[in-house]
C-alpha cells in the first residue's frame, strides 16, 4: 500500500486499511514519537494483533527504517511469558510495521493516573513478572533502554508484560548511544553523563518505576527535561518512605539499591534482582519485615559519581519528536562532560537557568527550601539517603531511646514538617537503645515514697499488691523484679505492700487456729499429722498457698493426732479389763486370750503380754494380753 499525500508528514490513520495482505486495521490505539499503534486482525491465522506502523515523515528516512528492521528483529528473539511477543516485521510500500502481541486491558500509566500510588503488595505483584520479562531479555544479551509505566501492560487477564522494545539493543561492556533515548524521568545518570548504557540502566529505569508505584509521583520534577535529567545525573534519589510512610524498609532498601547512581552499586543485571523481589513479595504478603541484612545482602554505597573527562558525547535528542530547544540543552550538557564532570554540573546548571528561569532555582533547585520529611523508626542508611537528595548536610548523634530499636533514627533536629534552605544542616539522632537502670531497694518505704523512688530511678509504677509479710502494715517490702536487677529505662515494676504477719496459730486448736486465720481474710484447710511433741488436737504447722501470700489467700494446717511410735508398758498383774483400757488409750489395737468370760474381765489378770513391755510399737498395731 502507499500513504495518500495528504498524510505524508502527518500521523497516519490507517483504521479500515489491509497491510500487507493480511492485517485489517481495526481501531487506532496510541500513537508516539516514531510510530502509531493500531488493533488489527490476522486474516490468516485469525487472532486479534498490534500493528505498530512507522509515522510517514520517518518511513522515508531509509537509516531509521533500517534501525526499525534491525531492533524488530532483536525484540522477535525474545520469548517469555512477561514479554510483549513480536510475530511478524515488514513493509507495504511506504508503511514500515511490526506484528506484535495485542494484549487487552491498560497500561501502568493508566494505572498509575486513576488510582495513584500502589500498595507495597500490589506494587511487588507488578514489579516481579516485570523484573523476570527483563531478566530473560538480559540473558539474552538485549537491553530493553526505554523502561516506562507506558511500556507496562497490565492484561484483563492478571498478566504483566514489557513491551515496546523499540529502542532495545545488544548488549555490550558499554552500549554506546547514537543520541540520548529513552524518557527523561527513566534516565540513569550514566545514560545522561556518558551517553553508555548496559544491563544496570534498565535496573536504574525499573527503580524509578517501582518508586513511582510506591509514591505516586517522580522522583525528579522539573518544566524541562534538562533539569530532570541534571536532577538524575547529580542526586541520590530519596527512600519512597520519605513521600510513604506505609513503605516498608525493604522495599526501601530495594528502589535504593536499584537507583544507587553508581552503576557498580546496583544489580549486575534484572537477573539478580528478581530473587530478591521475589523474596521480598513473599515476605511481606506473610506480614514479616525483613531487610537486606536478612537476605544476606550488603549494599555498596558510593557517595559520589562523576563521569570521567573524555566520556562518549551525549546528542540531545530525546526522541525524533523533541524540540531543538531540548537537543540544544543536552548538546551542552553532552560537550561540557566531555571537559570535565564539574564542568557539567556548571554548563548544566546555567542551561537550567536560561530555560526554565530563576524560578526553579528557588523551588525545586540548590537555592529552594526542603521539608524535613518524618524519619523516626528507620535506619541511618535510608535516613541519609532521604535527607542528601533534598539538599541538607546531615550529622549524626546518639542517644538512648525506650520505643525506637538500636541503630534506628530516633527524631531529627529540626523536626519534621520543619521547612527548612538547602544546604542547611540537619542533625539525625541514632537510637543507642533504651537506658539501663537498677531496680532500687524499697524496705522501710510507705506506698508514696516507694512510687516516687521508681519514677526518680527511671521506672514506671506498676500494679499494688497486698500481701502477707513480717514488714509493718502498709510499707512496702518489695517490687516485683529484686533489687540491683538491670531494667531498661521506663520499664513498669509493680509494688507489693504489707499485710503485717500471718497470725501464729501453732499449740492452738484446730478451731481456735480456723476462727484467728478466718478473721484476716484467709480460707483454711487441715490434714492430721503424727507429732511426737504436740499433742494430739494441737496444731502442728502451717503452710500458705503461695509465697508471699496473698491477700485474700489460703493456708493449710497440720494438726498432731499425737507420736506415730509409743512405748509398750507393763500390764502384766493389771486385770483385763484396766490393761485393755490403757493400751487403747495409747493407739493401740488390743486382742484378748482369755477362756474368761469377759464379764470376769474386771477381776481376772492378766498373766502374760505381747509384745513385751519397753517395746517400741507403732500407733495402730496390734498386742495381745493373755489370761492363760
Amino acid at each position: 500500500m502507499r500513504y495518500p499525500q495528504a498524510w505524508v508528514g502527518k500521523v497516519a490513520d490507517l483504521t479500515g486499511q489491509l497491510i500487507a495482505d493480511r492485517y485489517l486495521v481495526k481501531a487506532f490505539i496510541a500513537s508516539g514519537g516514531m510510530a502509531s499503534v493500531y488493533r488489527a486482525q490476522d486474516t490468516v491465522l485469525e487472532r486479534v494483533v498490534a500493528l505498530k506502523v512507522i509515522h510517514p515523515h520517518l518511513a522515508t528516512d531509509k537509516s531509521f527504517v533500517e534501525k526499525f528492521r534491525r531492533e524488530a528483529k532483536t525484540a522477535a528473539s525474545l520469548s517469555h511469558p512477561n514479554l510483549v511477543n513480536v510475530f511478524d516485521q515488514g513493509t507495504d510500500n511506504q508503511a514500515t510495521f511490526l506484528v506484535m502481541e495485542y494484549v487487552p486491558g491498560i497500561n501502568l500509566r493508566d494505572a498509575l493516573n486513576d488510582y495513584g500510588l500502589l500498595s507495597p503488595k500490589r506494587a511487588l505483584e507488578i514489579l516481579e513478572p516485570l523484573t523476570a520479562g527483563l531478566a530473560a531479555a538480559h540473558a539474552a544479551g538485549i537491553l530493553h533502554r526505554d523502561l516506562k509505566p507506558e511500556n507496562v501492560f497490565l492484561s484483563d487477564s492478571g498478566i504483566v508484560k514489557l513491551g515496546d522494545f523499540g529502542l532495545a539493543r545488544e548488549i555490550t561492556s558499554h552500549t554506546q548511544t547514537g543520541s540520548l533515548v529513552g524518557t527523561a524521568a527513566y534516565l540513569s545518570p550514566e545514560l545522561v553523563l556518558r551517553g553508555q548504557a548496559d544491563a544496570r540502566s534498565d535496573i536504574y529505569s525499573l527503580g524509578v518505576m517501582a518508586f513511582e508505584m510506591l509514591t505516586g509521583k517522580q522522583p525528579y520534577d522539573g518544566d524541562q527535561a534538562v533539569q530532570i535529567a541534571y536532577q538524575h545525573a547529580n542526586s541520590n534519589i530519596p527512600a519512597p518512605s520519605s513521600l510513604n510512610p506505609e513503605v516498608p524498609e525493604l522495599l526501601d532498601e530495594i528502589v535504593l539499591w536499584a537507583t544507587a547512581r553508581n552503576p557498580s552499586d546496583r544489580p549486575s543485571s534484572a537477573k539478580e534482582l528478581l530473587p530478591v523481589i521475589t523474596r521480598a513479595k513473599s515476605d511481606i504478603k506473610r506480614g514479616l519485615t525483613t531487610t537486606f541484612e536478612d537476605f544476606g545482602i550488603t549494599r555498596n554505597f558510593t557517595e559520589e559519581f562523576v563521569a570521567p573527562a573524555g566520556a562518549t558525547e551525549v546528542i540531545g535528542e530525546m526522541q525524533p519528536a523533541e524540540s531543538s530547544e531540548r537537543a540544544d540543552s543536552f548538546v551542552k550538557l553532552a560537550k561540557a562532560n566531555r571537559r570535565s564532570g564539574r564542568l557539567v554540573l556548571i554548563v548544566t546548571l546555567l542551561a537550567i537557568f536560561f530555560s526554565a528561569g530563576s524560578g526553579w532555582w528557588f523551588s525545586t533547585g540548590p537555592g529552594g527550601a526542603s521539608v524535613v520529611p518524618e524519619l523516626e523508626g528507620r535506619s541511618v542508611e535510608v535516613a541519609i539517603s532521604t535527607l542528601e537528595p533534598i539538599g541538607l548536610q546531615v550529622t549524626q548523634e546518639q542517644e538512648h531511646s525506650a520505643v525506637v530499636p538500636v541503630g534506628r533514627v530516633t527524631r531529627t533536629e529540626p523536626i519534621a514538617g520543619t521547612r527548612v534552605a538547602k544546604q542547611s544542616p540537619i542533625t539525625v539522632f541514632v537510637s543507642l537503645g533504651p537506658k539501663q537502670v537498677l531496680v532500687p531497694e524499697p524496705l522501710g518505704l510507705n506506698l508514696e515514697q516507694a512510687k516516687q523512688l521508681l519514677i526518680d530511678t527511671g521506672l514506671t509504677p506498676g500494679a499494688v499488691d497486698s500481701f502477707f509479710d513480717v514488714a509493718e502494715v502498709g510499707q512496702v517490702f518489695a517490687f516485683s523484679q529484686a533489687a540491683g536487677t538491670s531494667l531498661d529505662e521506663g520499664s513498669v515494676v509493680d509494688l507489693q505492700v504489707s499485710l503485717g504477719p500471718v497470725p501464729a496459730v501453732e499449740g492452738l486448736s484446730l478451731q481456735q487456729a480456723t476462727e484467728k486465720l478466718q478473721a484476716v481474710g484467709l480460707t483454711v484447710s487441715s490434714q492430721q499429722v503424727f507429732s511426737d511433741q504436740v499433742p494430739a488436737g494441737q496444731v502442728v504447722s502451717l503452710t500458705p498457698s503461695a509465697e508471699p501470700l496473698p491477700e485474700a489467700g489460703s493456708v493449710s494446717l497440720e494438726v498432731s493426732k499425737g507420736p506415730e511410735f509409743v512405748t509398750m508398758p507393763n500390764v502384766v498383774g493389771e486385770t483385763v479389763l484396766a490393761a485393755r483400757n490403757a493400751l487403747q488409750a495409747l493407739g493401740l489395737t488390743v486382742e484378748i486370750d482369755t477362756d474368761q468370760l469377759s464379764s470376769r474381765y474386771g477381776i481376772v489378770k492378766v498373766t502374760k503380754q505381747t509384745p513385751t513391755a519397753s517395746t517400741r510399737v507403732r500407733v495402730g498395731s496390734e498386742v495381745t494380753i493373755s489370761t492363760r
